[in-house]
């Protein structure tokens, strides 16, 4: 497995999560893709279900994309706890997002993999805690 070059994997991370919050923010399923590595697996928080593959996940917001009211999600790292060595990293957060008919809200749990071209996401999974009234994410 390939480590990045940057001597600050906790930095990158975060900054990959950033990168992959404006993607969805900005409607961009290529760039929400971008930031899925190889063998993606995420567990969607309210359902449950799994999205396998990268390319369903960047599937999924295509459609959720174009879904009228559709108001985004925003995922928030509280702690990024790196491997020693850095063959893996845990990131845990909270997450909210939600369209104009509800808000959900919850925590996540990600896994994320160094890559010749970054960390890259390897599974999400989210689990809904709260729902409530419109607003935006």
């Amino acid at each position: 497995m390939a480590t990045p070059a940057a001597a600050d994997p906790v930095a990158d991370i975060k900054a990959a999560r950033a990168a992959y919050n404006a993607a969805i923010a900005a409607r961009d399923a290529a760039g929400v893709r971008a930031a899925l590595g190889e063998g993606y697996v995420g567990i969607a928080g309210t359902g449950g279900e799994a999205i396998i593959g990268a390319d369903a996940m960047a599937d999924y917001f295509a459609r959720a994309f174009k879904t009228p009211g559709f108001l985004g999600f925003v995922r928030t790292p509280d702690v990024v706890t790196v491997a020693v060595p850095p063959q893996r990293a845990m990131e845990r957060g909270h997450w909210s997002g939600g369209s104009l008919n509800g808000r959900v809200s919850g925590e996540y749990l990600a896994v994320w993999v160094p890559t010749p071209q970054g960390w890259k996401l390897r599974s999400e999974a989210f689990v809904t805690l709260s729902t409530g009234a419109p607003g935006k994410p």
